[in-house]
């Protein structure tokens, strides 16, 4: 029984020690000043503007449009719901929108046509979920 009553102090003990060192960053941090928020929010509207026009020149190529025009995509349409993508969805067609631009400087057509088709079909279902 005296065991059993050390034993629990000790885990007592050692579960209670490092909660007071657990918060330390939580006391010494300060508010936020609005200028800061504004320029935190600026800095985040213009990285996601410059990602749109990132995807809107990718979309405005003539070998782009020619591409989808073959598929039966309307690259016009996609292109006017570039501005209704944000979050997840930015980014990700971002990353496949600069990895479209390294290939049409000198990839594979086939990479190239699958990768575009991809895009273009998940700007268009974009357009339909948000309508």
């Amino acid at each position: 029984m005296r065991f059993r009553t050390a034993l629990t102090a000790v885990l007592v003990l050692a579960l209670a020690l490092p909660v007071p060192f657990a918060y330390p960053a939580d006391s010494q941090s300060q508010p936020i000043s609005q200028a800061e928020l504004d320029r935190a929010l600026a800095h985040k509207l213009s990285a996601d503007d410059a990602a749109r026009d990132g995807i809107r020149r990718l979309l405005q190529r003539e070998d782009v449009r020619r591409l989808a025009a073959d598929y039966g995509l309307d690259a016009q349409r996609a292109e006017a719901a570039v501005g209704t993508l944000q979050g997840e969805e930015l980014e990700t067609l971002t990353a496949q929108a600069a990895a479209l631009e390294t290939q049409l400087a000198g990839g594979d057509e086939l990479t190239i046509r699958m990768s575009l088709v991809a895009l273009l079909l998940i700007i268009i279902i974009v357009i339909l979920l948000t309508q």
